[in-house]
């Protein structure tokens, strides 16, 4: 009966994942047009902070449990798999052409991890390390508001910007729950099957909090609207490493392990590197930069679990 009901609550929980997903890329695409920016810019900042939910909700729990390890490793975590492994999958599917403003955007993601990294040298991330993390978030929003959209620019469009803005975020929401409800009955039913807690924790529980992007991502990649898919994966970056470090370490201070700072973080930072410079040249993300992408979170995995 509990097997049952495990395997029903996996495929409300896929349902939800697949619909909301496509939900929430049309809401996405018709919220641009309300609002008069690009799809990118939506997906860079309404997008990615509903995908960013179960990231924020991790941390921010771990914080305050004092675990410090997986309050920052989840978001360095996150932030690598993103672009390493769900921007990768995406390319490699089919090359993601953008607007010519999404390199700044990703430079942007550039300056920010290094100023992390910064923060990060003495060992711990403290509350004014964290606040000023959120700061320079909020500043960050105000510009892209200041640069791309005006209020009489709203009010001018046809369409209902407000409702099609609360459909992207609650879509966005049936994504985290249904991704929740995927991985927790995953987990439950790969015990009953006596598969190693390990085994488990290396698959279903570390991709748990980034199936919203993945699914996302490849749904938008799929209805060729790539600004979204890019969008969504350097706006989830961006509150990774901004809102989910900082409210995390407001929460309590973060000590840092060595792991993440000599490990994850470095590799995060090479391809958030090699993604801007790819954007730069050519405002594509290829399948030869996406193989690259792919290669590195492979190195990742094996010096993590195997070396």
């Amino acid at each position: 009966m509990a097997m049952m009901l495990e395997l029903a609550l996996f495929a409300v929980g896929l349902v939800m994942l697949i619909k909301g997903s496509d939900l929430f890329v049309e809401a996405a695409s018709r919220t641009a047009k309300d609002f008069g920016v690009s799809e990118f810019i939506i997906a860079l900042v309404l997008a990615s902070i509903a995908t960013t939910l179960p990231e924020v909700t991790v941390s921010a729990l771990a914080a305050y449990r004092g675990e410090s390890g997986i309050a920052l490793g989840n978001a360095i975590g996150s932030a690598l798999a993103n672009i390493g492994l769900i921007l990768g999958i995406s390319a490699m599917i089919m090359p993601l052409k953008v607007d010519k403003t999404a390199w700044e955007n990703s430079l942007f993601l550039v300056a920010v991890t290094g100023y992390a990294t910064l923060i990060m040298r003495d060992g711990v991330i403290s509350r004014v390390d964290g606040f000023s993390l959120i700061m320079i978030y909020f500043g960050f929003l105000y510009y892209l508001y200041r640069k791309h959209m005006t209020i009489d620019e709203v009010s001018e469009r046809e369409g209902d910007p407000k409702k099609d803005a609360l459909i992207l975020l609650g879509s966005g929401i049936v994504v985290v729950i249904g991704a929740r409800l995927v991985v927790n009955s995953a987990v439950t039913l790969a015990e009953a099957l006596g598969i190693s807690e390990a085994v488990i924790g290396l698959t279903l529980v570390s991709i748990g909090t980034s199936l919203p992007e993945l699914t996302n991502s490849l749904t938008a990649t799929l209805k060729r609207i790539p600004n979204i898919s890019v969008g969504n994966i350097i706006g989830a970056d961006i509150l990774d490493i901004l809102m989910v470090i900082g409210i995390a370490s407001l929460i309590r201070p973060i000590q840092v392990d060595s792991e993440t700072f000599s490990i994850t973080l470095p590799l995060a930072l090479l391809v958030m590197v090699i993604l801007t410079v790819s954007l730069r040249i050519n405002n594509k993300v290829d399948r030869k930069t996406a193989s690259l992408f792919l290669g590195i979170y492979t190195y990742f995995i094996y010096v993590l679990f195997f070396r």
